[in-house]
């Protein structure tokens, strides 16, 4: 699966897939490419007993040819070679009652007038095992 997802229309795409929640396992999810799509929501689905914390992050670099490792793809050329810098957003106090914590379960996260290029979503687990799942949509 590519690392960007960049469409001129709406989006709409499962951005992790049965990402294993285990330890302290960091799950980072394919990056949107929002081309002034300002309204972004994604919905999480888990399994099991995992506790952790799903964040968010976006950046301004105009190519991050990135895959969620970090590595670079094979999209990357010429001076697309800078890897972009990913600034975690600050959670708003209403997204702590809708991370995993402990149960089987699903929630929503939502954001409205981003103005970033590019967004992806990154779950850390903190304790126990599930599975993970994530869609994501933006619209204009």
């Amino acid at each position: 699966m590519s690392s960007i997802i960049s469409e001129v229309t709406d989006l709409h795409a499962k951005v992790i897939s049965d990402g294993v929640m285990t330890g302290t396992t960091v799950i980072t999810g394919t990056a949107f490419e929002l081309k002034g799509r300002s309204h972004v929501s994604y919905q999480i689905v888990w399994t099991s007993t995992a506790v952790g914390t799903m964040n968010f992050q976006v950046t301004n670099h105009p190519q991050p040819w990135l895959n969620p490792d970090g590595t670079a793809t094979s999209l990357q050329t010429g001076t697309a070679n800078t890897a972009a810098t990913w600034t975690t957003l600050t959670n708003p106090s209403a997204f702590s009652a809708l991370q995993p914590a402990g149960t089987a379960g699903s929630s929503e996260f939502g954001f409205a007038d981003l103005a970033a290029l590019w967004i992806r979503p990154k779950y850390t687990n903190t304790s126990s095992t599930g599975v993970l799942q994530c869609w994501g949509a933006a619209r204009r």
